[in-house]
C-alpha cells in the first residue's frame, strides 16, 4: 500500500474524509474546512496549469502536507471541467518526509 493510500484510508476512517478532497481544497482554495484546520497545514505551489480545449484547465500543484505532525510532499494533478466542477485526476508523487516518536516516560 502506498503512502498516498494509507494517508486516504486513514482520512476515510477517521474524518470521513478522501485525500482528494484535502489537496482540492487546500491547493484550489488556499485553506481548509474548520474541520481539519489544526489538524492539516497543506503548502501547495502551483507549478503548471494548461487550459484544456473543452473549457476546462488542468493544474499541477507541489507542496507540503501535515497530517497531525507527519509531514508529506505530494505532487498532484488536479482538473476544473468548464462547469467548475473539480477533481483530483493524479496524485503524481506523495512521501512522507520523516517521523519521531515519542514516549512520555513518567518520573
Amino acid at each position: 500500500m502506498s503512502a498516498a493510500h494509507s494517508i486516504d484510508a486513514f482520512l476515510a476512517a477517521t474524518y470521513g474524509l478522501h485525500l482528494e478532497d484535502l489537496l482540492c481544497e487546500g491547493c484550489l482554495v488556499g485553506r481548509l474546512g474548520p474541520a481539519m484546520g489544526e489538524r492539516v497545514k497543506l503548502v501547495p505551489r502551483l507549478v503548471q496549469s494548461t487550459s484544456e480545449d473543452d473549457g476546462g484547465v488542468a493544474q499541477i500543484y507541489e507542496g507540503l502536507m501535515a497530517l497531525d505532525g507527519l509531514w508529506h510532499r505530494f505532487r498532484c494533478q488536479i482538473f476544473i471541467d468548464g462547469g467548475g466542477e473539480r477533481f483530483l485526476a493524479d496524485v503524481i508523487a506523495f512521501e512522507p518526509l520523516g517521523w519521531e516518536t515519542r514516549v512520555a516516560i513518567p518520573a
